[in-house]
């Protein structure tokens, strides 16, 4: 697996999160769960292919940028690791002594955010990347990422298509259309944290291999 990079082993789970949402609208629209359905859609290796490749394209169609300000709420410096010593300490992981030191610049950096972000890189994540408590907090970020920004393209292209495509939208409600904002909201929340979580955790087992 050193080969695949974290995005495409996300693809398969991915899939999944997107499979389970076009899932939700059927029920909602349904009203009543057919298990017949459910088991045929199981059985449906060509329904979850093209899942799969709708969901992988559609995880490329907003760049990274956009998708951490969409996460983090911020336009500017969005990323955690632009504020990773003011995150650093509040986490009860890490020895603000031991940061303080081993940050030689700490009072300039602390002001700046640029600045921040690539110390953070270079001096805490890329030494420890390979590391399973980092990689995996960090596949995990990038799965809720993408499947945010799935869930938010899935919104707009529900919306278009009852505009453009009435007539062949009819029998699903606009209500449908809650699926995926719910959905979007519940994914930003956990990249979020799952952001912040991967900032800190680098530097908590930096700090701590330098005792």
């Amino acid at each position: 697996m050193g080969g695949i990079s974290l995005k495409a082993q996300n693809i398969l789970p991915l899939t999944t999160l997107t499979a389970i949402q076009l899932l939700a609208v059927l029920l909602v629209n349904q009203k009543s769960l057919d298990i017949d359905q459910l088991a045929s859609l199981q059985e449906s290796g060509g329904a979850m292919l093209t899942i799969g490749a709708l969901a992988g394209w559609l995880s490329y169609l907003l760049p990274a940028d956009l998708k951490n300000a969409l996460v983090f709420l911020r336009w500017k410096n969005a990323l955690p690791g632009h504020r990773f010593l003011q995150l650093a300490e509040s986490d009860t992981r890490i020895d603000a002594k031991a940061l303080r030191e081993k940050v030689a610049n700490y009072k300039s950096l602390i002001s700046d955010h640029k600045a921040q972000n690539s110390y953070w890189y270079r001096e805490f994540y890329r030494p420890v990347a390979n590391q399973d408590e980092v990689a995996s907090t960090h596949k995990s970020y990038l799965l809720y990422r993408d499947a945010a920004a799935v869930s938010l393209l899935c919104t707009f292209i529900f919306l278009l298509a009852k505009l453009l495509l009435a007539e062949l939208m009819a029998g699903i409600g606009v209500a449908s259309v809650l699926v995926f904002v719910a959905a979007a909201l519940g994914f930003v929340v956990a990249a979020s944290n799952l952001g912040r979580r991967l900032v800190t955790t680098a530097v908590a087992i930096s700090t701590a291999s330098k005792k």
